[in-house]
């Protein structure tokens, strides 16, 4: 993997921080961004204080990288996931009232609500029987064309491929011959399904 120059690493995260050079520097509590164009202008190394400043600000960036170029720019931060033995589609309708199991970890899937598995079989042989399904809270608006979701109403809760959503009408594959269809209105929480774990015996 080729290491970045200090001027690289500098503007790459500069970029990615959505700022400029003078606005970053003010916002990590550098007096002037002076130094920050000097490292730009290749003149200077990121010297190991100013790389323990910018990662005070930005936790999420990784202190070796900054400071060397070695490894990865972000931590590959991984955060607990709530992981319930009850079918996923219980847990999207009673989310709240439900105990979780445990927690589980899964990379991607930092901002999902729960893990729970499916015990239909009705998405085989795409999703298998038993299978974690990692479900992120999402909106009517974020919801794309062929993604997987779980989606509970006020009847009913069901995991399926968004098949179309034109004239306000959601219609979802769910296995069954015909679609599922719904209007906008009657989704009272909709998960967008990030990941999941197959479970097989060995």
């Amino acid at each position: 993997m080729e290491v970045l120059s200090p001027k690289e690493r500098i503007e790459k995260v500069v970029c990615w921080a959505g700022l400029n050079t003078s606005t970053f520097a003010t916002h990590i509590g550098l007096s002037s961004p002076q130094t920050l164009y000097q490292i730009k202008a290749g003149k200077y190394n990121i010297s190991r204080s100013l790389a323990e400043r910018i990662c005070r600000h930005y936790p999420e960036l990784d202190f070796a990288w900054l400071f060397s170029g070695e490894g990865e720019m972000l931590k590959a931060i991984r955060r607990p996931v709530p992981h319930y033995l009850e079918d996923c589609r219980e847990v999207a309708k009673r989310e709240g009232e439900l105990s979780p199991e445990g927690v589980v970890v899964m990379a991607g899937c930092n901002d999902c609500a729960f893990a729970a598995p499916l015990y239909s079989d009705a998405l085989e042989p795409d999703i298998k029987q038993g299978s974690l399904l990692f479900c992120a809270q999402t909106t009517m608006e974020e919801l794309k064309e062929g993604g997987l979701y779980l989606v509970a109403t006020n009847f009913s809760a069901f995991v399926g491929r968004l098949l179309s959503l034109s004239e306000g009408i959601l219609s979802f594959g769910c296995g069954e011959p015909t679609p599922t269809t719904l209007d906008p209105t009657q989704p009272k929480a909709l998960y967008c399904v990030k990941a999941l774990l197959e479970w097989k015996n060995i």
